[in-house]
């Protein structure tokens, strides 16, 4: 797992190369909602505070009723056969203009226009195909303006202070681990949770500012143990959100470990790939420490085996 990740920016470079060979009227669509779960959603997830036009994500097995003529709709599965995305295309796919990104099974035979990438991944380590293929069409489109190569050279030139920071996070972290970010950084946020979560199995949990302010701030009266608050930032941070970060690390900091972080790069984009990047790796880190295998995900598995043999014993 640690080798394919850390190939993320040569991966990025595959995925942007990849041909987008299909019939859409970009011309007619004013929104865009995106199905998927895991991976799949948390890409649609960061692209949707870049997005210039109504981006909206589902994690279910419905989509928004709201869709119609002028939405595109994207279903993103690694495998193709998720099936709350399936559930989801089948319900789209004669009311909107739809793309699908996969490798193939089901969705893929199903789904008129389709993204191809290259499969044999762990779906969670495959970030790069499931959001670069998605963030070059929308680019192209004109739906959001995006600068990757900025963004490449950003990744490429910070190779080892990456390495150092993942190794240097997962030392750090001492009991439950708490992502905090603003914006964009809090999706980036909820992908450290994920990975943590699948990764390195172990409990996690993530809050975006402002909101978190309005609710989840008021545990910290109580005693807190064993907790690690992890600060994803930006140097260039609204006052507000500055003077949110600060009294935070402060007041959490009486109660637990504080790690904050700051990302290089010219822009919001190119700092949270660089943040979701070392999550990545201080996730796998996190594993070797922690002595368990970042490869199998077996309560998973075992969910949809039971769920399978509930469909067959339904039908």
């Amino acid at each position: 797992m640690l080798e394919v990740v850390r190939k993320f920016p040569e991966q990025v470079e595959e995925a942007l190369a990849i041909e987008l060979n299909f019939d859409i009227d970009f011309s007619k669509v004013k929104r865009v909602v995106v199905a998927g779960m895991g991976g799949s959603a948390i890409s649609a997830d960061i692209l949707s505070h870049f997005s210039t036009i109504p981006f909206h994500v589902v994690r279910d097995y419905t989509p928004p009723s709201f869709m119609d003529e002028n939405t595109l709709f994207i279903a993103v599965s690694y495998s193709g056969n998720t099936e709350e995305t399936l559930s989801c295309f089948s319900l789209a796919r004669d009311k909107c203009q739809h793309v699908a990104i996969t490798t193939g099974g089901k969705l893929g035979e199903e789904a008129e226009n389709v993204i191809k990438i290259p499969s044999g991944m762990q779906p969670r380590a495959a970030i790069a195909y499931l959001l670069f293929p998605m963030a070059k069409m929308l680019s192209n489109a004109g739906f959001m303006n995006i600068d990757f190569e900025e963004m490449i050279y950003n990744l490429k030139s910070n190779r080892e202070e990456m390495e150092e920071m993942a190794k240097e996070v997962s030392n750090a972290i001492h009991g439950i681990p708490i992502i905090y970010g603003y914006g964009v950084m809090g999706s980036i946020a909820r992908r450290w949770r994920q990975q943590f979560n699948e990764n390195a199995k172990m409990h996690a949990f993530d809050f975006s500012l402002p909101e978190c302010n309005h609710n989840e701030m008021e545990a910290w009266e109580e005693n807190a143990e064993n907790i690690t608050c992890i600060f994803l930032r930006e140097k260039n941070e609204m006052e507000r959100i500055k003077a949110r970060f600060d009294f935070m690390k402060e007041e959490y900091g009486k109660k637990a470990n504080i790690i904050e972080l700051y990302a290089p790069g010219k822009n919001t984009f190119s700092r949270a790939m660089y943040h979701m990047h070392v999550g990545d790796l201080a996730s796998i880190y996190m594993a070797e420490k922690r002595g368990v295998d970042t490869e199998p995900v077996n309560l998973i598995m075992k969910l949809k085996n039971v769920l399978s043999q509930h469909s067959r014993s339904s039908s």
